[in-house]
């Protein structure tokens, strides 16, 4: 009978790891997002703070820190210690949490959905661009008003979920 360790989670392949040719801190000296503190009292305590601080400032100057704490969010088992993005384990379960209130259970899919959509609208924009008319109007529009806020779809997921507290607030009130 053969035994199985146990192997590492793969990562989401929806979601790749951010890369830049730039040399990134946390390559350089991963050292300082190491979180395995071991004893947070006394001086050691005060030192691991340091080392937190400096991760995430090393963090707030990096170019890909927003889709490394999306990596990280995403990838849960594979990021349960150490500094992602400038956050800690805790701050990145609290994020999780806002995630799940927000856009529902399935909140990976659903980002994984809108990237998707993403790509198809810069890939059909690519190859049908504006005529220059249309495109000298958008300019001049975002010049004036600002670059267009749309709001994404709801899942149905998040419509059952904003209609459950609209009755919950409807039966209080």
């Amino acid at each position: 009978m053969s035994r199985t360790h146990p192997t590492e989670p793969a990562p989401d392949p929806r979601f790749p790891f951010p890369h830049t040719t730039a040399p990134t801190r946390c390559r350089r000296d991963p050292a300082l997002f190491d979180l395995g503190f071991g004893d947070l009292s006394g001086d050691t305590k005060k030192a691991a703070h340091k080392r937190l601080e400096a991760a995430r400032r090393s963090c707030s100057a990096c170019p890909v820190v927003t889709a490394c704490l999306r990596w990280a969010l995403v990838n849960e088992p594979l990021t349960a210690e150490n500094v992602f993005a400038g956050t800690t384990p805790g701050q990145r379960r609290v994020l999780r949490r806002r995630l799940v209130d927000r856009l529902g259970p399935d909140w990976v899919d659903v980002l994984a959905a809108r990237d998707q959509a993403r790509r198809e609208r810069a890939e059909a924009a690519r190859y049908t661009p504006l005529p220059v008319a249309q495109a000298r109007i958008v300019h001049l529009d975002r010049e004036l008003h600002g670059p267009l806020r749309l709001l994404p779809q709801l899942t149905a997921e998040e419509q059952r979920l904003n209609r459950s507290r609209l009755e919950a607030g409807l039966k209080a009130a």
